[in-house]
């Protein structure tokens, strides 16, 4: 809590049916951060008495309005009911907010259809809060995941883009508040039920979402107590199905010239399942003398994720365009991949679990002996778990592809290569064809905790322009251990290890390793997978729909997918040289604990008449990290293939710890300056220095050194018999990274013409140096007497990048309009981003022992930035009607510098989705209503980057559900 009323008593809704504007703003103010340098008393309060849709807009238009600094928010149009589905899809409707619907920002192969993260106004540092607080996942970032927060547990979120001298320092390109409901919030008794029913239409899955609310309060000898009790549980099932054109080369082809050219193809189709449980208790209690406040809250968020893919895919070389094949000026079109050789396709399942959960206890304390005083007292406590376990399991077959790209979604025919005489329905379901490739193990457990306290004190002076002397400290204590297996891929079968085992039981060498005189196995279990609806029927043809892919009882536990896979001597994660706690080399757990110490000082200000309101202040934070890690090197002890003596010395698995500190000293001075200068209207100007602290992930004290390993067969035999190191390549994190750092600038100008009706413009620029980035170099490094080059990639802190740009902002309900006209609304924001001398690089790590880094394309633009985006929403609400119609668009936007699989930039293309809902008010307690997402069943699109010059050929082509919900809510 922050600010409170410049008097004896601290503000306190009065007695009405519903909420007042002013009264609901000021009990979301006083939830806050501590941002709001006006106080509850300085809002003019007026009788007006709002709800619905038009309330929740007037709410968050007066927060704007009464701001110290440039802030947007979203408030609740119904107890327990944001206006979308998750926290994210309400926060993209914000100005200068986009939020990204792949699973992870650098990972443009896996879609989420409720999104994964948000960047504002182009940048992805921004630090999130619960009620002011610190809050995170146990994950390698500094923040909270918002996919996993239930929104049924929100009351408001703020979006701050500026900073005052009170706020958390954290977040360069802002901070957003998420605020949840207190018993003092309201004067009566407050019950709500809200329940639903999910139904997504790819999937053809239903599933529930349930959520309830008790407040109250009552007045006693001792003073007034407050209770509030939320819990929340949401499940959803969906569906996404994607097509991705594989790795491309250019080639010259006859008659026509240089051309890009797929060298392979991938479907894959994917089934989600999540599930959030969330809840938090509130108790209040307020003296008679409404002098002391106190509040205590714990806040639960539990959720859980899981996914089966399957598909056919390649990261080899497999095919070559058929002679027959058609081009554009660019790049392959249409024609067919014909298989090389001995190359294969990937027939996999892969299975994917998450769990996160997040526990916040806190304890405020409000202190008002008298006209002059505020005193607040907070402790929080929080502590944050993440769960991983990433399993994939590899068949293999030998297959053509007829690839057509010219079309909304690309067809891709698989068929039987030319050698087989059977007929594509009689390979494809044949388990003869298929042998088992490869398998692939990944775990993570992390944990973490914060301890924090801050103390504020606020001096009233009320002396001519001054207003109040605010000061603070806060101390924070924060700890986290991040267990974090590598993507441990290893062999199965194949002609260069012993031979291959296929799908039917057969092996296809002499006897080996316990295969049956007769050269049969006990072959784990495989299923025919159905393609029949693949990108809803649009694309793909295989056997008749049908392919076999490794049985998914082997990926549904990690116990399950070591029993089955044990038979082929699969070098899980746990029989590594060296484990600790079951799976994890000592260098895969690194502990960081972070001190953080800050103090601040800060004026509020303001003209006798209002027309001038601001603050100036500046904030000290000290922040030292302590990461333990250390360094491992490859074990090649136990390869088969015939190595040189100094590279097996090198490479003898052995791992070394280390402890590493450092320490940043930041001075952040602000000032935010608002002027009045008409009714109605009004300007504001804010400066601040703002700094964004490494995610924990990138701070992390590790070096792992991999070797590249080239084997040569000599006899015709398929078995390599001579093999040499070709080069030495480290993954490291940087326990010495700096904050990134910026100036702050922001000048809006705000026009609020009606109680729902505002027209707002605002210029920012921001001026950053420290820029975060990944980096290559080459680095001596020496093990057991041996010495060799590193090519090390990791995360640097390199020059310097500004960003500028422009938002536009307008609501209004069309109240003039005559009868059930007037219910209409709509609201529009547009935001233009520009980012120059970003130090984006695609980095490829310098070859053999070249002493500089070798650069494949640089002057990348700003990831996860679009230039331009907007949001259109057509709003009715009359009588018992309520109903939304919501447009969100982005422009493209780098996805990730570098994708595993191409090593190429991966750009997002231009693309929008659009939702809608609808209620109607059956009673004055009960609402039922149909709410929908991707009504026009919108195709996901992205591009990879092939050239310095910036040319960019086709990639992936996504299909995903569209999810609707019909909905019953009560309020009591």
């Amino acid at each position: 809590m922050s600010n409170l009323a410049h008097s004896t008593a601290f503000s306190r809704p009065q007695k009405t049916t519903y909420f007042k504007r002013t009264t609901l703003a000021a009990c979301i103010i006083a939830a806050s951060s501590g941002a709001w340098a006006q106080s509850a008393s300085e809002a003019q309060l007026e009788e007006v008495v709002v709800q619905g849709v038009r309330g929740a807009l007037q709410n968050a238009q007066e927060m704007k309005r009464d701001s110290a600094t440039v802030v947007d928010a979203i408030s609740a149009s119904d107890i327990n009911a944001l206006p979308d589905k998750s926290v994210l899809e309400a926060l993209q409707r914000v100005p200068g907010v986009s939020i990204e619907r792949f699973a992870a920002a650098d990972d443009p192969d896996h879609y989420t259809i409720e999104g994964s993260g948000i960047t504002l106004r182009g940048m992805p540092q921004t630090r999130s809060e619960f009620n002011g607080r610190d809050s995170f996942s146990a994950n390698s970032g500094r923040g909270l995941s918002f996919q996993d927060v239930p929104p049924e547990l929100m009351g408001a979120v703020e979006v701050y883009k500026n900073h005052t001298a009170d706020m958390i320092e954290g977040g360069i390109s802002g901070t957003i508040n998420l605020n949840t409901r207190k018993p003092f919030d309201s004067e009566e008794q407050q019950i709500a039920l809200n329940g639903a029913l999910n139904y997504t239409d790819f999937a053809d899955e239903t599933s529930p979402d349930l959520s309830a609310l008790f407040s109250d309060r009552w007045d006693t000898d001792v003073g007034e107590f407050g209770l509030l009790v939320s819990l929340a549980n949401s499940k959803l099932k969906n569906r996404y199905d994607s097509v991705q054109n594989g790795v491309n080369t250019l080639n010259s082809v006859t008659g026509v010239g240089e051309r890009w050219t797929p060298i392979n193809v991938a479907v894959r189709t994917t089934d989600q399942e999540r599930e959030r449980k969330g809840g938090n208790i509130v108790v209040q209690w307020a003296n008679p003398a409404e002098t002391t406040q106190a509040t205590v809250e714990y806040m639960r968020s539990d959720a859980t994720q899981s996914w089966v893919e399957n598909g056919i895919q390649s990261d080899d070389v497999v095919g070559t365009a058929s002679a027959d094949s058609v081009y554009n000026d660019i790049q392959f079109v249409s024609g067919t991949l014909t298989l090389d050789g001995d190359n294969t396709y990937n027939s996999f399942t892969r299975k994917s679990d998450k769990r996160s959960l997040v526990e916040d206890f806190s304890f405020n304390l409000l202190l008002t002996p008298n006209d002059k005083w505020t005193i607040e007292l907070d402790a929080q406590y929080v502590k944050a778990s993440t769960e991983v376990t990433d399993l994939n399991v590899f068949g293999a077959l030998a297959t053509d592809a007829y690839v057509n790209l010219d079309r909304n979604i690309p067809d891709i025919r698989f068929t039987a290569p030319a050698s087989s005489s059977q007929t594509d329905s009689e390979y494809f379901s044949d388990p003869a064809n298929y042998f088992y490739r490869a398998a692939m193990d990944h775990l993570e457990d992390s944990d973490g905790n914060e301890k924090a306290f801050k103390m504020d004190v606020e001096y009233h002076i009320d002396d001519g322009w001054f207003r109040s002397v605010k000061g603070g400290v806060r101390a924070a204590d924060r700890s986290q251990t991040t267990r974090w297996a590598k993507y441990n891929w290893g062999v199965l079968s194949e002609s260069w290890a012993g031979g291959r085992k296929y799908f039917d039981g057969v092996h296809d060498t002499d006897p080996w390793n316990g295969i049956r005189e007769d050269g049969t196995y006990d072959a784990p279990t495989y299923y025919n997978k159905d393609l029949d609806n693949f990108h809803r029927g649009e694309t793909v043809g295989v056997n008749g729909n049908t392919i076999l892919v490794p049985g998914e009882q082997l990926v549904s536990s990690y116990q399950n997918f070591l029993t089955g896979l044990s038979g082929f001597g699969f070098a899980s994660l746990g029989t590594r040289n060296g484990v600790v706690e079951n799976y994890y080399l000592p260098v895969e757990i690194n502990d960081t604990d972070e001190q953080n110490r800050a103090a601040y000082l800060m004026l509020n200000f303001g003209s006798p008449d209002d027309v001038w309101v601001g603050n100036i202040g500046v904030r000290y934070v000290s922040v030292t990290n302590k990461t333990t890690g250390g360094s491992a090197f490859p074990d090649l002890t136990n390869n088969a293939l015939p190595l040189p003596a100094d590279d097996l010395a090198f490479s003898n698995g052995a791992s070394y710890p280390s402890t590493e500190s450092a320490q940043s000293d930041q001075w952040l001075p602000s000032v935010n300056l608002k002027y009045n200068f008409h009714e109605d209207w009004l300007a504001r100007i804010s400066i601040a220095k703002a700094v964004s602290y490494p995610d924990l992930g990138n701070l992390r004290n590790f070096m792992s050194v991999s070797a590249i390993v080239e084997g040569q067969d000599t006899n015709d035999d398929d078995i390599d018999d001579t093999a040499v190191v070709n080069e030495y390549r480290a993954s490291a994190g940087n326990p010495f990274l700096k904050p990134m750092e910026a100036i702050n600038y922001d000048a809006t100008v705000e026009w609020y013409f009606d109680d729902v009706g505002a027209v707002t413009a605002g210029l920012f620029y921001k001026d950053m140096s420290n820029f975060f980035a990944s980096g290559s170099y080459p680095r001596y490094m020496t093990n057991n007497g041996v010495t060799k080059v590193v090519d090390v990639e990791g995360p640097i802190n390199t020059g310097e990048a500004s960003i500028k740009g422009f938002e536009l902002a307008y609501q209004q309900f069309f109240d003039n309009l005559p009868g059930a006209w007037s219910g209409l609304g709509m609201q529009a924001n547009y935001t233009f981003v520009s980012a120059s001398d970003v130090p984006n690089q695609n980095l490829n790590p310098a070859k053999g022992d070249e002493p500089v880094q070798a650069t494949t394309f640089d002057n990348l633009p700003l990831q996860g930035m679009s230039k331009h985006t907007y949001n259109l929403v057509g709003i009715y609400e009359y009588a018992d009607v309520a109903a939304r119609l919501a447009w969100n668009w982005r422009s493209d936007y780098l996805l990730t510098t570098r994708d595993v699989i191409t090593k190429a930039p991966i750009y997002n293309q231009a693309g929008g989705q659009l939702d809608g809902s609808v209620f109607y008010n059956i009673s004055d307690n009960f609402k039922v209503g149909i709410e929908a997402s991707n009504l026009l069943n919108e195709i996901t699109k992205t591009k990879m980057q092939v050239d310095q010059e910036g040319t960019q050929i086709d990639r992936s082509w996504f299909v995903n559900d569209r999810r609707f919900a019909l909905v019953l809510r009560a309020n009591f």
